[in-house]
């Protein structure tokens, strides 16, 4: 089975948080986790989203209203992780 999920990174906690609450605001259901560290390890914080909800992020991001550094595509297959880097 394949599972796909959206991780949001960023530059402080504070961010981190700010950017949680923001996306709740948008009806968009958020997993508070530990930074991969193959991603960064500028921030501890990290979110996990949907995949579907990446476009509604991204113009969030565009309308400056959410400060993320990056955002990743988390695929799990049969145990194995593969990260692609998105935004």
């Amino acid at each position: 089975m394949i599972e796909q999920y959206g991780i949001l990174t960023f530059d402080s906690t504070h961010h981190a948080i700010k950017a949680e609450s923001d996306l709740k605001k948008n009806d968009i259901k958020t997993k508070t986790i530990p930074t991969p560290r193959d991603i960064t390890l500028s921030c501890g914080i990290a979110i996990r989203v949907s995949v579907e909800d990446l476009d509604i992020i991204k113009s969030l991001i565009d309308s400056n209203k959410l400060m993320i550094k990056a955002i990743h595509l988390l695929t799990i297959n049969n145990g194995s992780r593969e990260l692609e880097k998105l935004l």
